[in-house]
């Protein structure tokens, strides 16, 4: 079983925490440099290549120089690479580690998306997703929206939501549907979620919300949804409390029940794990792994409350307590298909930031660095926090990267060989050998720009052809 320990604050491991923040700023600024640098040495070559051409015959018959001119355009084409982020269309970017996209909304609709809630009260999901599967194929089986917030604004009453709208998985209390046509989907989408700020990314409710894909539907509880006041071998991600903990008869009292403190639909973001039966749900273990556990519900809220002065426990009277043991678990259920063997452990998610204005470099930066945590199929280091392959016990994985392999119009390279012309792709700029206008992905004609183009995909075309090209 994968387990953290629980740290020690001190003043040695703030120290190290400390260390740890001014590595990342300090490599995170070299990156920028090399990157400046980088693009100063690839003018350079570009000066030199321009020289060498004027110079030399770059015929069939002069083999070296051709190499020569290959290698040049090769480096050339290479430096000129910097981390910038790739603009699809006006209103779409993606990141320059390519894991995350930027989809840019109007100040009014931003504006109103946020006061108003429209994730849970309007067909604003929908739109969006539409939107992006103008450009995207079908790969994705999640897209999570974030809004560029720094902390979560007052009129959202949550920290994270799930959309389910697909399912195709039995025995797990939920029943047969898809309707992801309606999101732009053929078929492969079956979650839109919403965190509501950047931080929800490490911190939680991400592996909350990924968990509710699958659970729960399962067992009755009070709190719809979650495990409310339900016991497993750890607290859930979708609340619960540590059977072990389970004391009965408290007080003399022979419904009166005491446990270990725990939150009835969360219990601390992403710093605990998934438990065996959240596990079982979704696909990543066994029935014979899921141990037996009580559930409570029927409570009287008013006797829920803290049992001790130090607010370690909290003790309460239930009318009504259902024991589920593997076979009970099968009977109501019955048998999950696919079963652990054959599930689906390896999920696409598209990651997009809803924001105003198109990413800053600190802002691509803090998204990139937070999704790529979550994502990352390795342990993080830090034993309070999980990402979701932590969390599954290394069973389970999620990729955000190659978005741009995922593009409808994907970049097939810089330049096109079947072309009966020549093409070449400098910084912002397109240079042919025949006349030629350029065109962006909206279908605008932008040849006005070339010299200036920003980041990103575009048509050339002649006057027998035309090729899409992506510029850096």
């Amino acid at each position: 079983m994968y387990a953290k320990t629980v740290p020690e604050w001190s003043f040695v491991s703030c120290a190290r925490h400390s260390a740890r923040v001014f590595f990342v700023f300090y490599t995170r600024d070299i990156g920028v440099y090399c990157a400046f640098f980088c693009r100063i040495f690839a003018a350079i070559l570009y000066f030199f290549l321009r020289i060498s051409e004027k110079s030399c015959t770059f015929a069939p018959q002069n083999q070296n120089n051709d190499t020569m001119k290959k290698l040049f355009t090769a480096v050339l084409i290479c430096l000129a690479t910097s981390a910038h982020a790739l603009q699809v269309s006006d209103s779409l970017f993606i990141s320059p580690s390519d894991n995350v996209a930027n989809l840019l909304m109007s100040a009014a609709d931003y504006d109103s998306w946020i006061l108003n809630d429209e994730f849970q009260t309007t067909n604003k999901p929908t739109v969006l997703t539409s939107k992006l599967y103008r450009y995207f194929k079908d790969d994705f089986d999640m897209i999570m929206f974030i809004t560029n917030e720094q902390d979560r604004p007052s009129t959202i009453p949550y920290y994270g939501i799930n959309s389910s709208i697909a399912n195709s998985v039995k025995g797990i209390g939920k029943s047969i549907f898809n309707y992801s046509s309606y999101f732009g989907s053929e078929g492969k989408l079956f979650s839109v979620m919403y965190l509501p700020y950047l931080n929800a990314i490490k911190y939680g409710p991400t592996l909350h919300e990924f968990c509710h894909c699958w659970a729960n539907f399962a067992i009755p509880t009070v709190v719809s949804g979650h495990w409310g006041i339900c016991g497993g071998n750890t607290k859930g991600q979708l609340g619960g409390f540590e059977q072990s903990t389970l004391m009965t008869n408290v007080d003399g009292i022979a419904n009166k029940y005491s446990v270990e403190s725990f939150g009835v639909n969360a219990n601390g973001g992403n710093s605990v794990p998934y438990n065996e039966m959240e596990l079982y749900l979704m696909g990543m273990l066994p029935i014979d792994s899921v141990h037996e556990f009580d559930a409570f519900p029927e409570v009287d809220s008013e006797s829920f409350q803290y049992y001790d002065e130090s607010h370690t426990r909290i003790s309460f009277l239930a009318n009504k307590r259902n024991h589920y043991t593997q076979a009970s678990l099968i009977e109501l259920l019955g048998k999950r298909e696919p079963d652990y063997k054959t599930s689906q452990k390896e999920f696409r998610a598209l990651f997009v930031v809803l924001s105003k204005q198109p990413l800053t470099s600190d802002e691509w930066a803090a998204y990139e660095s937070g999704i790529n945590w979550f994502c990352q199929t390795s342990d993080d280091g830090l034993s309070w926090l999980y990402n979701f392959w932590e969390a599954t016990r290394g069973l389970g994985s999620i990729d955000p990267a190659d978005l741009s392999l995922s593009l409808k119009s994907a970049p097939s390279g810089f330049v096109d060989v079947d072309m009966p012309v020549d093409i070449r792709i400098l910084p912002s700029t397109i240079i042919c050998s025949e006349s030629f206008r350029i065109f962006n992905l909206s279908g605008q004609e932008v040849t006005d720009l070339n010299g200036s183009l920003p980041y990103g995909i575009y048509i050339v075309r002649t006057a027998n052809a035309s090729k899409k090209v992506w510029v850096n």
